[in-house]
């Protein structure tokens, strides 16, 4: 990834990982917010009333814990993206449910966490998707006929017989794929799996390419990898 003369790349967070995407002027950093540093700044940054009443919500407390870590660690990152203090980076949200950045116009963003790992997009004004997921033990092929078209599905069947493990693997890498292309939509999953087309025989290969997809009419460059044991997917389309 080669991020644009505006943006830094956030690595020097303690447990942070600049993701090497390729797509140009976008930034994505990932971390295991759970797990580092990140998380003992919880109490130190402000939360939204929106973030501190959803927190509230979580009753079990090492869950409240995992996401008032998780967005203390997506603030710190875009504040390290941007070069200002965690503090100052403002979040707000669309009434389509899409983040910006209070005071960055010309900035776009994305969050998506999993399992206590937290990751941010961020780049020009053009339509950003990001999404993550750890891999981990699901069944997972029930769930097919709820996001794949009919050759997807049997293509994730057909390698679920080949090989189960990497079939597994496929379906997470899948699965953020579709999203962070809906979620660069504006509609997010509400726009429907379905209608995002993803060759299943491009995914599961060792180095990760750039891939083209077309969806609502609208062309997004996608880019999909992994960062120890969670995929992280980026789409960037056309200006919203």
């Amino acid at each position: 990834m080669q991020p644009n003369a505006n943006l830094n790349s956030g690595s020097s967070l303690p447990g942070v990982v600049a993701v090497q995407s390729g797509i140009s002027g976008v930034s994505v950093l990932v971390c295991d917010s759970a797990k580092h540093g990140l998380a003992q700044v919880t109490d130190s940054l402000p939360t939204s009333t929106t973030e501190a009443e959803r927190a509230a919500r979580l009753r079990d407390p090492a869950a409240r814990q995992r996401l008032l870590a998780s967005l203390a660690s997506a603030r710190a990152m875009l504040g390290a993206a941007l070069g200002i203090p965690a503090r100052e980076v403002s979040l707000g949200r669309t009434e389509d449910g899409v983040p910006f950045l209070a005071g960055y116009p010309d900035r776009a963003i994305s969050i998506s966490r999993s399992e206590g790992w937290t990751a941010v997009a961020l780049g020009n004004a053009r339509a950003i998707g990001l999404d993550i997921e750890q891999v981990r033990p699901i069944d997972w092929q029930p769930m097919l006929s709820m996001i794949c078209s009919e050759t997807e599905r049997d293509q994730m069947l057909a390698l679920a017989d080949a090989s189960p493990a990497r079939a597994l693997a496929v379906f997470f890498e899948l699965w953020t794929m579709k999203e962070a292309v809906l979620k660069a939509s504006g509609k997010g999953l509400g726009g429907g799996a379905k209608t995002v087309p993803v060759p299943v025989a491009s995914l599961g290969q060792p180095v990760p390419v750039q891939q083209e997809v077309i969806a609502g009419g609208a062309r997004y460059a996608v880019w999909s990898g992994r960062v120890e044991d969670v995929f992280v997917s980026v789409a960037v389309g056309d200006a919203r």
